[in-house]
C-alpha cells in the first residue's frame, strides 16, 4: 500500500484508505490480504493512464476493471506485487461524494504519511457494503468511536446511499441505544 500510496501522490490523486486498514486504524483490529482505497481520478487530465504506466514501471501487477450498470463501484484497479501482496484501488463507489476527500484523516504509518477515510464516511460505506463482516466493522467502529463521531453527518451520508442503508443504520443506532 504505502507504495502505491507514493505514486497516487506523485499523480496528486486524492485517495482514502478504506477496508480492513481503516477498520483497525479506529480500533477494530481484523486480517485482510489485501489493502484497499477509495480514488478519485475526476478531472480527467489522463491522470488513469498516467497511474497505471507509474505503477507498471514499478513491476507491479495491474488490472483494470470496470463495473457494470449493476455494480456499486464504477471500476477497481487491482494492483500485485510479486509476493502476492494486493492493493485494490476503488474508482467511484455510487452514492459516496467527492467530498469525502475533505474528510480524511491523515495519519503516519512507518514513516509515511497516509490518508483513511473519516469515521462518518467508513461506517456509512459499510452499512451500504453490507456483508455480515462490513456491518460487524461498522458496529464495532461505532462503538470505539461513539465519542468522536457525528450523528447528524453520519445520518445525511447514509441517507446518500439509500433508504435501505438508513433503516440498517437506524436499526443498529437503536440496538446500541442511540438515536
Amino acid at each position: 500500500m504505502l507504495q502505491v500510496i507514493k505514486v497516487l501522490d506523485r499523480c496528486k490523486i486524492p485517495y482514502a484508505i478504506v477496508g480492513a486498514f481503516a477498520a483497525s486504524f479506529y480500533g477494530v483490529v481484523r486480517a485482510s490480504l489485501d489493502a484497499d482505497a477509495v480514488v478519485s481520478l475526476e478531472g480527467g487530465d489522463g491522470k488513469r493512464e498516467r497511474l497505471l504506466s507509474l505503477l507498471k514501471k514499478r513491476r507491479l501487477k495491474v488490472t483494470l476493471r470496470h463495473g457494470d450498470l449493476s455494480d456499486p463501484i464504477r471500476g477497481i484497479i487491482r494492483i500485485e506485487d510479486s509476493f502476492q501482496n494486493r492493493v485494490d484501488l476503488l474508482i467511484g463507489i455510487r452514492g459516496m461524494g467527492e467530498d469525502i476527500f475533505e474528510r480524511i484523516v491523515s495519519a503516519t504509518f512507518m514513516n509515511q504519511k497516509v490518508k483513511v477515510i473519516g469515521i462518518e464516511d467508513f461506517v456509512a460505506m459499510k452499512i451500504y457494503a453490507g456483508s455480515a463482516k462490513d456491518i460487524q466493522d461498522a458496529i464495532g467502529v461505532l462503538r470505539v468511536c461513539a465519542d468522536r463521531l457525528s450523528l447528524s453527518l453520519l445520518k445525511q451520508l447514509t441517507r446518500r446511499y439509500g433508504k435501505k442503508e438508513l433503516d440498517a443504520l437506524q436499526r443498529i443506532l437503536s440496538k446500541r441505544g442511540g438515536k
